[in-house]
């Protein structure tokens, strides 16, 4: 699979001139409108994306799942790409624990609860609200036109949004979408390239992470520095002489699966919750069908916090200050 280049560091991509989607319709100062602003959210507005899943193919031990359900009453499972197939519920697990004890192992699919009530990322927050009332359940899985899975809004979520709590002051920075601050059309390769190609990569783009997508470049996994030095041992100097046997290995076998990744369009407020609540490195940037668009590293976000002094006193017509 041919690799991508990424931009050269410092370089960006300008922000669009026209109004971002988040602040269409939120009225300027001075102006009314007779019109609800919750009536203008949507579900994908006021999600949650960092969502506790499942997934259909794997086993666990019934005391670890007993464990994931101590805060929550149940919890989504998906199958490949991300796609929602059912929930797995509190009661679910109890139930099977009392019947085979604790120390048993279960596969999640056949626990699962299948069809499972969810609802799609551009419904209005009435509409979700009245299919939580219908379905009296609390939370509801938010899928995509593809049925991925991209989220999930509680009651909370919707409560919040009738407070306000989910409106940012138009031209915000922490608003703006994490397409402008990533490295587009990154690196990568196939779950079926070797780690000797990965180093290879790695060393030569001088990048730690290394998205690993498909034959549709839809995000498998991603490669880090971290997992080839626990592979090929040693640091960067090194793994050019490691085992063949090592060096052959292929990357679906040492990569992380179904990484964190974040939605193009997503705020950077949202991307640095998830680098200081996840302790993560880098986050591939995917679109609506999973594809890769790009990957923002803590870096990015760094060099952006960097430069926003510079830009702040462009934008009032002075001068940067001068370097020491």
């Amino acid at each position: 699979m041919a690799s991508h280049h990424p931009e050269p560091p410092g370089s960006g991509t300008a922000r669009p001139e026209s109004t971002p989607e988040f602040t269409q319709g939120i009225p300027k100062p001075g102006e009314h409108t007779s019109v609800p602003l919750t009536s203008r959210l949507c579900v994908r507005d006021v999600m949650s994306q960092k969502v506790s899943t499942l997934h259909a193919s794997e086993a666990l031990p019934l005391e670890e799942l007993l464990k994931k359900f101590r805060h929550v009453r149940h919890l989504p499972v998906v199958g490949a790409n991300s796609r929602l197939v059912g929930m797995v519920t509190r009661m679910d697990v109890l139930e099977e624990a009392l019947l085979l004890g604790r120390e048993r192992w279960v596969r999640v699919r056949d626990l699962l609860s299948c069809p499972v009530e969810k609802i799609s990322e551009n419904e209005g927050l009435s509409a979700a609200a009245r299919a939580m009332r219908k379905a009296q359940v609390h939370s509801l899985p938010v899928v995509d036109a593809s049925g991925r899975m991209v989220g999930i809004l509680t009651d909370g979520d919707l409560l919040a949004a009738m407070a306000g709590e989910h409106l940012s002051a138009p031209g915000d920075p922490w608003e703006m979408p994490v397409d402008t601050l990533m490295t587009h059309e990154p690196y990568t390769l196939g779950p079926d390239a070797t780690l000797e190609e990965a180093a290879g990569v790695l060393i030569d783009a001088d990048v730690r992470h290394l998205p690993v997508v498909d034959e549709d470049e839809r995000l498998v996994g991603i490669l880090s520095e971290r997992d080839l030095r626990e592979r090929l041992g040693g640091g960067a100097r090194e793994w050019p002489r490691a085992a063949r046997e090592a060096l052959e290995a292929r990357l679906g076998e040492a990569m992380t699966p179904d990484p964190l990744s974040l939605r193009s369009g997503t705020p950077v407020a949202q991307a640095l919750e998830i680098f200081t609540d996840e302790r993560v490195g880098a986050i591939p940037v995917v679109d609506e069908d999973g594809r890769l668009l790009g990957i923002l590293s803590y870096i990015d976000l760094l060099r952006w916090l960097r430069e926003r002094p510079g830009e702040a006193r462009k934008q009032e017509g002075g001068e940067p200050p001068s370097p020491h």
